[in-house]
């Protein structure tokens, strides 16, 4: 038994000091970054998704850190999107322009815009977004698509540019910002907002359930409703989006999101 209990003790790996290490770094950088998360996310100088949230900010300063951004700039600049960091496209742009790569604007317009980007090995990528292509992919219902259609389409094709050139600079980075909203502007969304566009049309029976769904709240019934008439992963962010900048919303809502942001994204 002895001898046995010798032999897997040899097999398993010990951790080398250089490990050791860098887990003690981490473990200081992480405290460090607590720390300082602290005191901004109580302040009115973050936004609204890290205040009074330490832990997601510390998160945040890391992730930032990570990327080259100092820590105002990670918490104003990283967004969390369906467990993922998200930043926006501008500030993709601005970090690889800070290691060489360059972009141009080839083409644009309220209908197109293409974006080129070139790394400093010579490497060329260019990606070309269109009012239609967009539509296609059901963004276009996030609202700054009629306000301001150039800087969404822009977003879009800068974003898609970065993340071919430079996923290692980017830490592979799924996301950018945009595709939740173009700028941090406050949503005038409501309850009553989200009932009015429910019951404009029935709501088909949903494929997955969440588990204990308040059957008597009414606005869980409105959300679900609304949900099922939306037809994209990105219409959903959009949506979620809005009304969590309104009020707390219930556990039960944002399970109602992510499930039909799953179903939607396994039909794609």
């Amino acid at each position: 038994m002895n001898n046995q209990l010798d032999t897997v003790n040899d097999s398993m790996p010990e951790l080398s000091d250089n490990g050791l290490s860098g887990l003690m770094r981490q473990a200081e950088a992480m405290d460090a970054a607590h720390k300082l998360a602290t005191v901004l996310c109580n302040t009115q100088m973050v936004p609204q998704t890290f205040r009074g949230k330490p832990d997601d900010g510390a998160a945040a300063i890391l992730y930032g850190a990570e990327l080259g951004l100092k820590p105002q700039q990670a918490l104003q600049q990283v967004f969390v999107i369906h467990g993922q960091p998200a930043i926006y496209a501008r500030t993709m742009v601005a970090l690889l322009k800070g290691k060489g790569y360059k972009f141009k604007t080839v083409e644009s317009s309220d209908e197109s815009v293409t974006v080129r980007g070139v790394a400093p090995s010579g490497e060329q990528e260019s990606s070309t977004w269109t009012i239609n292509r967009a539509k296609k992919a059901g963004y276009t219902s996030n609202k700054r698509y009629q306000t301001d259609p150039q800087a969404m389409l822009y977003a879009k094709a800068a974003s898609e540019v970065s993340r071919r050139l430079a996923p290692n600079v980017l830490l592979g980075i799924k996301y950018a910002a945009e595709d939740l909203e173009l700028e941090p502007v406050k949503m005038n969304a409501t309850r009553q907002d989200v009932a009015a566009q429910a019951v404009s049309a029935p709501a088909p029976k949903m494929r997955q359930e969440p588990e204990q769904e308040p059957e008597d709240d009414q606005f869980v019934r409105d959300v679900k409703a609304a949900l099922a008439e939306l037809t994209s992963p990105e219409a959903v962010t959009d949506f979620m989006q809005e009304i969590r900048e309104d009020a707390e919303v219930p556990q039960a809502v944002l399970d109602l999101g992510r499930t039909r942001w799953n179903e939607l994204q396994e039909n794609k």
